[in-house]
């Protein structure tokens, strides 16, 4: 029998399975249940707020939207695909999303829903899946890796940013500080494509001898902090007529020193919270910070130019020390004596989780709550030990009922009738650009990080999902620009910049989605019983070999 024979067989007993469970009564009973729920979901509302959840409200768009989502991701989690496992069910979810956004007739169920609705809901499941993110992060990997996270974390985001400016500059005829501005929009992953996907594998046990999973969750939750400290540095510029590219290139370079400084801290501080982290940085911090300005461009005072410029270290900073303080309190409250121990501790953690995330955006300083909602659950995790189980399993939950909601409002931020032909084409070519050079600096990232070339492949496609940070950033350009009265050029621009934006949620959430549920299998390892190597203080593993095989210790006689 030759490989064709074997791939038709199958293929065949693929198709046979598929068929099975689809005729079988309890696939039809569970989708008849799911069915029935989400009907109530929206008749009980009805019930108690009558019009208000009929047709063209809010409400019933919010309903039918999740409807829509949940049915397509069963769906496409259904397709029976041969020697390769089922693709994630937000790969549906996001086609739902879109589907219903651009298909005539079915986007009044997208326009009824409130904008303020639409972005609460997002940041809502976004801290549940950084909350059980932080839960699931594993304390010994981080510690014996905190000085491979910074690579992976940095160098990326910053080449993708340039390369981006470049291309922009070239094929676009972008302004330098817009280039860059596009670029740190582009430059961030969305852990709520990586989040879930790795969290899947590592279920699985796969990759979680080498600290894989950790790794790449870690270091994309600082991946976002620095784009979006990136970008908040080049938007105030760019709309700052006095600042010229001299200030740029001067906020920038500072920033990074900075921040990536307190990167290296953080993860240090995350492995070990016991670290006083006000006491062993903040003077450091304030002696590196202090500046001089003797004429301020546009009237601008020096305590404004200081905060613009050292604004992405002071988020990653406060978001590192309020979640630390935030888990202590977490150890001790509620007491383990306490009745519905798991039920109350899962609440605190995610209520708290969520006054990080929206209380930082309250006082200015958004990038500080996504990192404080992943800290607190960690260093919460480090006193309750084998009790955290069951909460993240709570919070799993959650999430169940926010990732279609979530990937379902993404799906809808994109519309084909706000794209340009001419943009298109060549926002694909910055978009890939930006993604080849990205690809190629995370390869060379961990390339001293103990893990075969199959693991650094894996890492490489892991590196790819673009969705939340795109949706939130790619807007706010063009509001700024409409808002201030900006000329024809620059809104021009600013109309662009959303456009490269939605487009890369278009191809790098479901492509980058994919390609970690079907890559993991094949490019990841399963944890050994025995003859497992050792974790170092240098990489991630002790491996003498950087070839695909490792080879099995001796045993001692």
């Amino acid at each position: 029998m030759d490989d064709t024979d074997v791939l038709e067989d199958g293929k065949q007993a693929s198709q046979l399975t598929f068929s099975k469970r689809c005729t079988s009564y309890e696939w039809w009973n569970s989708i008849l249940t799911y069915v029935l729920l989400l009907v109530l979901s929206w008749a009980v509302p009805w019930s108690i707020l009558g019009e208000e959840c009929l047709p063209g409200s809010n409400i019933f768009g919010i309903i039918i939207l999740t409807l829509c989502c949940v049915l397509a991701g069963v769906l496409v989690h259904a397709i029976p695909i041969p020697k390769l496992p089922p693709l994630p069910p937000l790969l549906g979810m996001l086609l739902a999303g879109f589907a219903l956004r651009n298909i005539p007739g079915m986007d009044m169920v997208i326009t009824a829903i409130q904008p303020s609705w639409s972005s609460t809901l997002r940041s809502l499941a976004l801290t549940v899946i950084l909350v059980k993110a932080g839960l699931e992060l594993d304390a010994s990997a981080l510690k014996k890796m905190k000085g491979v996270c910074l690579r992976p974390t940095a160098l990326p985001c910053l080449v993708e940013c340039v390369a981006c400016a470049v291309a922009c500059y070239l094929l676009l005829g972008f302004p330098w500080e817009w280039g860059f501005l596009l670029g740190f929009v582009l430059g961030a992953v969305t852990p709520a494509v990586i989040v879930p996907s790795l969290l899947t594998l590592q279920q699985k046990g796969l990759g979680v001898k080498k600290g894989i999973p950790t790794l790449v969750i870690a270091a994309s939750s600082f991946d976002d902090v620095l784009a979006i400290s990136g970008f908040s540095v080049v938007l105030g510029i760019t709309f700052s007529s006095g600042l010229s590219s001299v200030y740029l290139a001067a906020s920038l370079i500072i920033n990074f020193i900075l921040t990536l400084h307190l990167i290296h801290f953080s993860t240090v501080a995350m492995a070990d919270p016991t670290i006083n982290a006000l006491n062993t940085t903040t003077p450091a911090l304030l002696n590196s910070t202090t500046i001089t300005t003797p004429t301020q461009p546009d009237g601008k005072s020096a305590g404004e130019i200081a905060l613009m410029i050292f604004r992405g270290p002071l988020e990653m900073l406060g978001g590192i020390t309020v979640g630390i303080i935030l888990g202590i309190i977490l150890w001790y409250f509620p007491s383990s004596k306490q009745k519905h121990l798991i039920r109350t501790r899962s609440l605190l953690v995610v209520g708290l989780g969520i006054l990080a995330v929206f209380g930082s955006r309250a006082a200015n300083f958004p990038g500080a709550g996504a990192l404080a909602a992943i800290v607190a659950p960690f260093v919460a995790a480090f006193k309750w030990k084998e009790s955290k189980e069951p909460v993240s399993k709570f919070v799993g939950s959650l999430w169940s009922i926010f990732e279609p909601i979530m990937f379902g409002l993404i799906g809808a931020e994109i519309s084909i009738t706000e794209m340009d032909g001419n943009s298109v084409a060549l926002g694909i070519a910055v978009l890939m650009i930006g993604l080849l050079f990205r690809t190629l600096t995370t390869f060379g990232a961990v390339t001293f990080a103990g893990l075969s070339f199959k693991e650094k492949l894996f890492v490489c496609f892991a590196w790819i999902p673009k969705a939340t940070v795109q949706a939130a950033l790619g807007p706010v350009a063009s509001d700024i620009a409409k808002e201030s009265g900006a000329s024809e050029e620059v809104l021009n621009i600013a109309k662009q910049v959303l456009t490269i934006a939605v487009l890369s949620i278009l191809i790098t959430s479901p492509l980058g989605a994919a390609a970690i549920g079907l890559s993991g299998p094949k490019l990841l390892k399963e944890p050994k019983l025995e003859n497992e190597l050792p974790l170092n203080d240098v990489g991630i593993v002790e491996n003498n070999e950087q070839n695909d095989e490792i080879k099995p210790m001796k045993e001692q006689s």
